[in-house]
């Protein structure tokens, strides 16, 4: 060693073991940032993502979400999720909030206003509502109806602040979901999650003692198992949509990096929370736009056949040629990164875990007639989606040996 690295002479050999070779394709959205040109994406609506600074921001239609994490400022990935209505009439626009409860909860708040070129949520100064309880507690208001679906889930969501020192607010949605959170004068999401067996569809902000005075903003309700992305309205809209996040590579450009008779994709991703075990949370797929009998790549991450598990799987002729599956449950907590090496070849297929020892599976056809990669959802029939980042797709055009794999997955 020396004082400002190591001096070597001769070979240098080292236990792991790496391609020697580039890949044919190497998304790496967390480092970049941005989309490969070769990519086509697609989302109607505005949607709603943190920038580095811990700012909500928002993406026109057909712009991509790069989300990061509030509190440490890490990119997170290309954000993917599915299509949703926040049901909440008059909802944020850019510059106000002016939403009204539908009623209020015993006493009602102390106050109840508009306040004006307070910092939000989003960086920047505009109207809040500022609510303050009664002096002798029991206060609270009501947004939403009663017009919802029977056993069906409901997310509720909003930011909320003290305006000094700590206080507390609570969420209840539907009667059956409730959260109490402790604020400082840091904006936070408070979120809740309620299933009902009536036909609800309301959330109650609760004032839980008497030394509350907040704001709140960016009030959401939906038809959901988990709170997404915020999803913004104009002044008295009756709902709010975001569509689906769509990203796919077809034609020539995936001809050029694809190799139909093998190959490994190597993939890193995370999930929402709150994600069921039944979702089908789709991390990428390599099919045929003819049909879902063909899929020589897919990765998803929980499913209804397969409960909370994360599975790389070959279709071929409508049967699973080779089925891998990590272990845990659930395998993908929220928020935490998953990192998958699955390689194909006839009669040859193999997938490490998070850098677990590499699983084989040495017979079976391999499907050669795909023509698109499709990213975070599924396609042709996209019905289901990731509901959270990708943050990196790495594929060689070889089928990488069992120790490549497992370091690559580390």
């Amino acid at each position: 060693t020396a004082s400002t690295g190591i001096d070597v002479t001769g070979e240098v050999a080292a236990s792991q073991d790496y391609p020697d070779f580039k890949p044919s394709l190497d998304l790496n959205f967390a480092a970049t940032k941005k989309l490969d040109p070769r990519i086509k994406f697609a989302r109607q609506g505005v949607a709603s993502y943190y920038d580095a600074n811990g700012n909500v921001k928002f993406a026109a239609d057909n712009e991509p979400r790069f989300d990061h994490d509030p509190d440490t400022g890490e990119c997170k990935g290309l954000l993917i999720e599915q299509d949703s209505i926040n049901l909440i009439a008059g909802s944020a626009d850019e510059g106000s909030d002016t939403r009204g409860v539908y009623s209020t909860l015993g006493n009602g708040f102390a106050i109840n206003e508009l306040v004006s070129d307070v910092i939000r949520p989003t960086g920047t100064p505009g109207l809040v509502r500022r609510v303050k309880s009664h002096a002798s507690g029991n206060s609270g208001g009501r947004w939403g109806g009663y017009n919802g679906s029977g056993g069906s889930p409901y997310a509720g969501s909003f930011w909320a602040r003290s305006v000094t020192g700590t206080s507390q607010v609570g969420l209840d949605v539907n009667d059956v979901g409730y959260n109490v959170n402790t604020l400082t004068t840091k904006w936070v999401r408070v979120e809740a999650v309620g299933t009902t067996g009536n036909n609800y569809d309301f959330m109650d902000i609760i004032l839980p003692n008497t030394s509350d005075d907040i704001y709140i903003w960016g009030i959401q309700l939906e038809q959901n198992e988990y709170a997404s992305s915020y999803i913004r309205n104009s002044k008295n809209s009756n709902a709010a949509y975001r569509g689906a996040d769509t990203a796919y590579i077809d034609g020539e450009s995936f001809d050029e990096f694809y190799n139909q008779s093998e190959g490994t994709m190597v993939s890193s991703h995370s999930l929402l929370p709150n994600v069921s075990a039944t979702q089908n949370c789709y991390t990428y797929q390599v099919a045929p736009d003819s049909g879902t009998s063909e899929a020589p790549f897919r990765l998803i991450d929980r499913n209804s056949s397969y409960g909370n598990s994360l599975v790389a799987t070959s279709v071929s002729s409508s049967s699973s040629v080779c089925f891998f599956r990590a272990s845990g449950n659930p395998v993908t907590p929220a928020n935490k990164k998953m990192k998958v090496a699955f390689a194909i070849k006839k009669d040859d297929f193999a997938a490490s875990f998070n850098g677990g020892a590499t699983s084989t599976d040495t017979s079976g056809a391999l499907s050669e007639t795909s023509d698109h990669l499709s990213i975070g959802y599924y396609k042709p029939s996209p019905q289901a989606y990731l509901n959270g980042h990708i943050q990196r797709l790495t594929y060689y055009p070889k089928r990488l040996s069992n120790t490549q794999l497992q370091n690559l997955s580390s």
